[in-house]
């Protein structure tokens, strides 16, 4: 009767280290599928798109014809910036700290994408959004790769990534052997 009592113990005991572990796991992102922002869509005028939190921001980016829009990655996972149908951006990893900036020549709507992450998606809305060229797959088409660098910024800026989750799961795995271990312990003594 007390090894049935003991093993509850242990068990429940590594269940609640479980949970807490994954209660703890920072970074996560908020939308189903593995990625996305999760958040509400954001409309702004501007030349300039952050990439933080598994989100681009804003998520709609309203902009003249001619002008450079940058891309830019906060997070520490790397992302992708990729229009619709690959004609225009990368499917190559922009990496933390890493911008790239394409120029877009003619009115219309662009959408785009992460291609590492499902639900990441935002818009430039170039002029009124009327036109545009989307089905151009030449290099001269309405959108072409400016720059790309990488920026200077602050290391402790974006997301925690993959090596946060993994080090909070280890954490609650922890704490739920310990739990475990002592809860044996104690009712080893207590039985003596």
């Amino acid at each position: 009767m007390r090894a049935r009592t003991s093993r509850r113990a242990v068990s429940l005991a590594f269940v609640f280290g479980v949970v807490a572990g994954f209660a703890l796991v920072p970074g996560v992102a908020g939308a189903s599928g593995g990625g996305g922002c999760g958040g509400p869509v954001t409309d702004e005028a501007g030349t300039e798109v952050e990439i933080k939190e598994f989100c681009f921001t804003p998520t709609i980016l309203r902009a003249e014809p001619g002008d450079t829009i940058t891309f830019t990655n906060l997070d520490k996972s790397p992302h992708t910036v990729l229009g619709a149908n690959g004609i225009w951006g990368s499917y190559d990893a922009l990496k933390r700290n890493v911008e790239a900036t394409y120029e877009f020549a003619e009115p219309g709507v662009y959408p785009f994408v992460c291609t590492w992450h499902v639900g990441m998606i935002g818009a430039v809305v170039v002029g009124d959004g009327a036109g545009g060229a989307i089905d151009t797959t030449t290099a001269d088409g309405p959108v072409s790769l400016a720059s790309s660098q990488t920026v200077a910024a602050d290391e402790s800026a974006g997301s925690n990534g993959v090596a946060g989750a993994l080090a909070a799961g280890a954490i609650g795995l922890a704490v739920g052997a310990a739990g475990a271990v002592g809860t044996m312990r104690l009712r080893r003594r207590s039985i003596a």
